[in-house]
């Protein structure tokens, strides 16, 4: 459902996004976008404005936390960049 309300005093289309899937991306000016696929061709960028959002990241994306001098970092998983293995703690 659609609904129309008073954005930043602009009239704009509103619709829930609860439950919609999609990818965090960075654009080439290192903003954050929040990108809906609609099919493999087409898809809508998101600006986010959202300050605390929940996100749960699925199984099968392939991503790892890392933490290396003192900076915590979500990024693909090693098998996905080609990392190499120094040792298990």
């Amino acid at each position: 459902m659609t609904s129309c309300y008073l954005y930043g005093r602009k009239p704009a289309e509103a619709q829930s996004a609860a439950g919609v899937k999609g990818v965090l991306i960075r654009n080439f000016d290192g903003e954050l976008l929040f990108r809906v696929y609609q099919d493999h061709d087409n898809f809508i960028d998101y600006e986010i404005r959202h300050d605390d959002l929940s996100i749960t990241i699925d199984k099968q994306e392939l991503a790892t936390f890392y933490r290396a001098e003192g900076h915590n970092i979500l990024d693909h998983g090693p098998e996905v960049l080609g990392l190499e293995k120094v040792r298990d703690w």
